[in-house]
């Protein structure tokens, strides 16, 4: 069986982010707060404890795999358009990766200050 491309980089992507919030939750004290939501211009407006703010969004990208996997069982319509079906999968993979990143970005602070 062939792995379909949007799978195998969603899954690249899956444990990358898991890697990442795997290591930074290991080096980051439990009680420490990280920002887990920014406004526009970057800065951070909402905190959480490492385990939810490294964790949610790995948990949301698994999530959306499994609805891409399964929707084209769901509605075989889906794939009418398999290009535009393609792009939003990767679309929404990307964003979930970018909004982790700035997550990690903030652990990597939170953790140099720790250091400090």
């Amino acid at each position: 069986m062939r792995m379909p491309i949007p799978l195998f980089i969603s899954l690249g992507m899956l444990i990358t982010m898991t890697f990442l919030s795997v290591g930074l939750w290991t080096a980051i004290p439990a009680d420490t707060m990280l920002p887990i939501h920014f406004d526009l211009t970057g800065t951070p407006d909402n905190y959480a404890r490492p385990a939810i703010a490294l964790f949610l969004l790995p948990g949301a990208m698994l999530f959306a795999i499994a609805v891409f996997i399964v929707s084209p069982t769901i509605n075989p319509k889906a794939l009418d358009r398999p290009g535009l079906y393609t792009a939003i999968w990767l679309l929404v993979i990307l964003t979930l990766a970018v909004a982790h990143g700035f997550i990690i970005r903030g652990a990597l602070f939170a953790l140099q200050a720790l250091q400090n």
